[in-house]
C-alpha cells in the first residue's frame, strides 16, 4: 500500500468523505450511495490505500472487475509502472489486493472451477437454486472448500472487503459472502452503489444494511451535477406502433382470447356448472371455504351476472354488497375465474370435467396458459412482441438522423440491446433479407442499409467486433500505444460490405478489445457503436458517450440506472458535454383505442389519442408499463416551465401534450425539438438546480388523490347537528320566557322545550368539543393527511424502525390545483423515508391482504356507512405494532375498530373490504418519487 498514492485531484464529495474517514470507519465500515459516473472507484481503492491492510475487492461482473485494476495501476502508481505481482484476480491465490467476482466466490466455496461470466444479474429473484435444499453431503463440502478460502485470506492477513454494488447479489452468492465475513471475524467492510435496494421489504433491507452497514452519505444525481462532476443531460421517449405484420399477429391473438371467452359464456355447461357450485348454493354453509378464496368467489358472481342471472341475495350479503355494485365482467376477472376453474377448485366441477379440460385445451393452443396459470390480459407473447417489436428500429433510424444531424462529428452515440443476433448478417452483398427483429446486429443492418454518409458504425458485443475499414489505422495506432503486436490483430473484411470488418485479437482477452475498441470510439474512429447492455451496460468507462439509447427489455430499477449512467459521465476532453438518453416504447393500438379506466376514441391512421386524461395513468400497453417503471430510478429535469428536477415519467408528461389531443407523430415530433436544442440543457440544470429552499437537496414524496374521507364528518354533523338544536331551543325558550313572547299553540311546551334542550346541551357538549377540534384539527385534506402520517412516523419510530429523534421529525402535506395531495417526511434518513413512504401507500391505496385493517362503522341516524383502511404490513407482522398504531390513529385520526383478519370474522370483514375496493368507482393513485427542493 506504501507503493500507491492518488495521481488526480478530489471531487468535492470524495474530499468531504476522505476528511471525516476516521470517524467514518469508527463502526468498522463506510458504506457510501453515489450516482454511476460519481467516482466511486477511485474513492474506493483510496479508503482502502488509507485503511492500509491486504484487501479483498469483489465487484459483480469480470468487466467492473478489470476496471478496478485497470484504475488501480493508471491513479495510484507513477506513470509507466508495470501491474504489481501483488494483485491477484484469484481467490485461491490471494495477494494483498484481490479483485474478483462475487460468483467467484460462490463458485470457489462450492469448490467449482467455472469461469466468470461477464453478465449482468437483471433479475435479483434469481436465487441459483435457493429453493433446493442442500444435502448433508453437499454442506460438508461447501463447508470444507470454504474452509480452506478463509484460512488462504487470513494467511495473508486480510482485513478489508471492498463489496461494489452489492445489491448484485443472488442469494446464494449473498450466503458465501455473509459467510466469509463472520469468518474473517468483524473485517472493515467498505460498500460502494448506485442503487440501493429501497424497494425491498424491511426484512430484505436488514439483511443488506447488517453486510453492508449503513448509509454514511447518499449523493444525489443533482448533486454531482451542480458541482460539476455529472454533465447536464435529458431523457427522451421515442413512440411507435407496431408494423402491420406485428398488429395483426396481436389482433388475431386477442381475437383468440376473445372468441374463447365469447364460447365459454354461451356454454350452458359451463355456467350451469358454475350456478350449481357449493359456495352459490349454500354460501352461509360454506363461508370459511368462501373466505379462503374470496376473488374466485367475486369472479362467479360477476360471470353470473353478466349472463343475466339472479344472483343468490345470501351471497351478496356475505359481500355486503348490492347487485348494482357488481362489476361487469372483464377479462381479468375471467382469469380470476378460470384459474380457479382449472386450477384451483377443479374438485368442485367434476359433473363439467369433460367440457372443463376440452376448453383449457383450446386455451393453452391459442397461448392463454403459462406455467399452469391462466393468461388471458397482456400474455407473456404480447409483452415479448412489444419489447421487440420491429417498429422500434425505425425509430432509432430516426434518432439517429436527428442526431448525427445535429451533432456531426461531435456525435458519440451508444445503442444498447439484449441480444447479438448474428444470424441476422447477410451472407452476400445482394442477399438482404427483411429486418424484423430487434437486436445488435440488426440495428446495425438498419443503420448501414440507410446510407447515412460519415457515420461511422460499430459493433461491439463479446463474441463480434465490427469497425469501419477506414478506421483500421487508428485501431492499430491505439494498439501499439497499448502494447499490443499489430501481428495479433485479425481482421476480415465482411463478405456483404468491404466497407466494414470484423475484428479479432489472437491470444487476447475481452478485456483488450474492449479498451482498444472504445479508443478508437472517443477517438472518432466510430461515432455510432451498436453493443450489448450485458457488456457496455454496467462498468463500461466512455466518458466521451454523449448520446444513448436504450434499445434493450429492461425495465428492473437496478440494471436501467446503470445504463443509463454510461452518457452522464463528464468528459474532461469535452467541458461543455451535454447528453441526451433516448428510451423505446411500442404503443399496444388496442390498449391506444380503449384505456381499461376511459372509453378511447378509435385510434387515427397516424395514432391519434384522442383522450384528455393523463398519459401517465392510461394504460398503453406493457413496454410502456415497463417504461414507466425504468423512471422510476431516474433523478431528472422535468418538461414544466420554468424545470424541476425529479424522478419519475411524469416529469416528461407536459412534453407528451396529452391533453392537447395530439397525434403520437406529434408526440415525437416534440421530443426531437427539445432534444435538438442541446444547448439549453446547461441553463436548464442551472434552473432547477436552485430549487425553492436555501439548501436544496432531493426528497422524496407520495403523490396520492385520495385522503381517508369523512373520518369525522359524520360524527361532527351529528354532534353539532344536536348541540344547535339544543342550543336553539335553549335562546328560543330564553326568549319566550324573558320577553313573554307568546307561542300560542307551544307556549305550554316552552317549559318542557328548556328542560329537554339543557339535558341535550350538557351531555353532547363534550363530544361537541371533541368533533369540533377534530374538525379544525383535520378538516382540510392536507390536513388529515398529516395526521395519519403523524400516526405512522410514532408507530415506526415506537417499532426502531425510525430511530431518528421524533422532535427533528416533520409530515409534510400539501394539496396542488389538481386535487393532488403531497405528502413527505422531513429530518428523516433516506431508508427511514422510505419504509414511512411505504406504509402511508399502503394505507392510501386499496391493499388486497392486510393482516389488520381498521374499520369504522358510523351512523347519522338513518344513514350507515363504513370506511376500511388497510393497517402496513411492517407495523400488522406483530399484535402490539398493531394495536400501538391503532391507539394513534385514534388520537389523530378517528375512532376505528382494529380488526384481525386471519379469523372468520375478521376474514368476513376483509372481504367486505375487498369487495367495497372493487365496488367502488374511484380509482386510488398513488405514487412515489423524489424532487429537488
Amino acid at each position: 500500500m506504501k507503493e500507491l498514492a492518488f495521481q488526480g485531484k478530489w471531487r468535492t464529495y470524495q474530499q468531504k468523505i476522505l476528511d471525516n474517514l476516521t470517524s467514518l470507519l469508527e463502526d468498522d465500515g463506510l458504506h457510501i450511495v453515489a450516482a454511476p459516473g460519481s467516482g466511486k472507484t477511485l474513492l474506493g481503492l483510496e479508503v482502502m490505500r488509507r485503511i492500509g491492510e491486504p484487501t479483498l475487492i469483489l465487484a459483480p461482473s469480470r468487466t467492473i472487475r478489470d476496471q478496478w485494476a485497470q484504475r488501480l495501476c493508471a491513479m495510484f502508481l507513477p506513470a509507466g509502472a508495470s501491474r504489481p505481482k501483488w494483485i491477484s484476480h484469484d481467490i485461491r491465490s490471494p495477494g494483498d489486493v484481490t479483485i474478483i467476482t462475487y460468483q467467484a466466490l460462490h463458485a470457489a466455496f462450492s469448490g467449482r472451477v467455472v469461469e466468470e461470466e461477464d453478465t449482468n444479474v437483471e433479475d435479483e429473484s434469481l436465487d441459483d437454486g435457493e429453493n433446493t435444499r442442500p444435502s448433508e453431503a453437499t454442506k460438508r463440502e461447501t463447508e470444507k472448500h470454504a474452509g480452506k478460502i478463509v484460512a488462504g485470506l487470513r494467511e495473508v492477513k486480510v482485513r478489508t472487503l471492498v463489496l461494489d454494488e452489492a445489491h448484485h447479489l443472488r442469494n446464494e452468492w449473498w450466503k458465501a459472502l455473509t459467510t466469509l465475513k463472520e469468518a474473517l471475524a468483524r473485517p472493515t467492510v467498505v460498500a460502494l452503489t448506485a442503487t440501493p435496494p429501497y424497494d425491498v421489504d424491511p426484512q430484505e433491507w436488514s439483511r443488506y444494511q447488517e453486510l453492508c452497514g449503513p448509509i454514511d452519505d447518499e449523493i444525489s444525481v443533482p448533486e454531482l451535477v451542480l458541482q460539476g462532476d455529472l454533465c447536464p443531460h435529458q431523457d427522451y421517449v421515442y413512440f411507435s406502433l407496431p408494423n402491420a405484420a406485428e398488429a395483426e399477429r396481436l389482433a388475431r391473438l386477442r381475437q383468440d382470447i376473445s372468441d374463447f371467452v365469447s364460447g365459454l359464456s354461451e356454454s350452458a355447461v359451463f355456467r350451469d356448472a358454475i350456478l350449481r357450485h357449493p359456495w352459490l348454493t349454500d354460501p352461509m354453509g360454506k363461508t370459511e371455504a368462501i373466505l379462503d378464496d374470496p376473488s374466485f368467489f367475486s369472479s362467479m358472481l360477476i360471470f353470473l351476472k353478466a349472463q343475466n342471472i339472479q344472483l343468490p341475495q345470501s351471497a351478496l350479503d356475505i359481500l355486503g354488497v348490492k347487485v348494482h355494485d357488481v362489476p361487469t365482467l372483464s377479462l381479468r376477472w375471467m382469469e380470476v375465474l378460470l384459474n380457479g376453474v382449472f386450477y384451483g377448485h377443479r374438485n368442485d366441477f367434476e359433473a363439467a370435467e369433460q367440457v372443463i379440460g376440452s376448453q383449457q385445451s383450446r386455451l393453452r393452443q391459442i397461448g392463454g396458459l403459462e406455467r399452469s396459470k391462466v393468461r388471458l390480459v397482456d400474455q407473456k407473447s404480447i409483452q415479448k412482441l412489444l419489447a421487440s417489436s420491429a417498429s422500434k428500429l425505425n425509430s432509432i433510424l430516426d434518432i439517429v438522423r436527428l442526431e448525427s444531424a445535429s451533432m456531426g462529428d461531435d456525435l458519440r452515440m451508444v445503442i444498447l440491446s439484449d441480444y447479438i443476433r448474428r444470424e441476422a448478417l447477410p451472407a452476400e452483398p445482394g442477399n438482404l433479407r427483411p429486418i424484423d427483429r430487434m437486436g445488435v446486429v440488426p440495428i446495425f443492418e438498419i443503420l448501414r442499409r440507410s446510407g447515412f454518409k460519415h457515420l461511422s458504425l460499430g459493433i461491439l458485443t463479446g463474441s463480434l467486433v465490427v469497425i469501419p475499414a477506414s478506421s483500421k489505422g487508428i485501431l492499430g495506432k491505439i494498439a501499439a500505444s497499448l502494447g499490443i503486436d499489430a501481428s495479433n490483430i485479425r481482421y476480415q473484411e465482411l463478405a456483404f460490405d468491404a466497407g466494414f470488418v470484423s475484428v479479432e485479437i489472437i491470444g487476447g482477452g475481452n478485456s483488450d478489445i474492449v479498451h482498444i475498441i472504445t479508443q478508437l470510439f472517443a477517438q472518432g474512429g466510430i461515432k455510432v457503436l451498436v453493443g450489448t447492455q450485458a457488456l457496455l451496460g454496467e462498468g463500461w468507462d466512455a466518458p466521451c458517450v454523449n448520446t444513448l439509447i436504450l434499445a434493450n427489455t429492461v425495465g428492473s430499477y437496478v440494471l436501467s440506472n446503470q445504463m443509463r449512467g454510461r452518457a452522464i459521465r463528464i468528459d474532461a476532453m469535452n467541458p461543455e458535454k451535454a447528453s441526451n438518453i433516448w428510451h423505446l416504447a411500442a404503443i399496444d393500438p388496442e390498449k391506444l383505442k380503449w384505456s381499461n379506466s376511459h372509453p378511447l376514441s378509435p385510434m387515427a391512421a397516424d395514432g391519434s389519442v384522442s383522450h384528455s386524461s393523463d398519459v401517465v395513468t392510461v394504460d398503453l400497453g406493457s413496454d410502456f408499463d415497463a417504461l414507466k417503471r425504468r423512471f422510476h430510478a431516474f433523478e431528472g429535469l422535468s418538461f414544466d416551465t420554468p424545470p424541476v428536477i425529479k424522478s419519475g415519467f411524469q416529469r416528461l408528461a407536459p412534453a407528451m401534450a396529452m391533453q392537447k389531443m395530439l397525434s403520437l407523430h406529434d408526440v415525437n415530433r416534440t421530443m426531437e425539438q427539445r432534444a435538438s436544442d442541446r444547448k439549453s440543457l446547461k441553463t436548464l440544470w442551472q434552473i432547477a438546480l436552485r430549487g425553492n429552499s436555501a439548501a436544496p437537496r432531493m426528497r422524496e414524496i407520495l403523490q396520492s388523490n385520495y385522503v381517508p374521507k369523512g373520518l369525522f364528518h359524520w360524527k361532527t354533523a351529528k354532534y353539532l347537528l344536536v348541540e344547535s338544536l339544543a342550543l336553539g331551543g335553549l335562546i328560543l325558550s330564553s326568549i319566550s320566557h324573558l320577553f313573554r313572547v307568546r307561542f300560542h299553540s307551544f307556549e305550554e311546551m316552552v317549559p318542557f322545550l328548556f328542560a329537554i334542550c339543557c339535558v341535550l346541551a350538557v351531555v353532547c357538549l363534550p363530544q361537541t368539543l371533541k368533533a369540533s377540534f377534530l374538525l379544525l384539527r383535520n378538516g382540510s385534506l392536507e390536513s388529515r393527511m398529516r395526521q395519519v402520517g403523524i400516526a405512522v412516523v410514532e408507530t415506526l419510530h415506537h417499532m426502531e424502525v425510525i430511530r431518528t429523534d421524533l422532535r427533528q421529525l416533520v409530515v409534510h402535506a400539501a394539496l396542488d390545483d389538481s386535487g393532488v395531495i403531497f405528502c413527505q417526511l422531513e429530518g428523516a434518513t433516506a431508508v427511514e423515508r422510505s419504509y414511512f413512504l411505504e406504509a402511508m401507500r399502503e394505507i392510501l391505496v386499496s391493499t388486497q391482504n392486510p393482516r389488520y385493517i381498521l374499520v369504522r362503522p358510523s351512523m347519522l341516524w338513518w344513514l350507515r356507512r363504513t370506511d376500511f383502511h388497510a393497517v402496513p404490513s411492517m407495523i400488522g407482522q406483530k399484535k402490539e405494532n398493531a394495536e400501538y398504531f391503532a391507539q394513534l390513529w385514534n388520537r389523530y385520526v378517528g375512532y376505528s375498530e382494529l380488526v384481525y383478519t386471519r379469523n372468520p370474522e375478521g376474514r368476513l370483514k376483509l372481504l367486505q373490504y375487498r369487495t367495497k375496493s372493487f365496488a367502488s368507482a374511484f380509482t386510488r393513485e398513488i405514487d412515489r418519487f423524489s424532487r429537488w427542493e
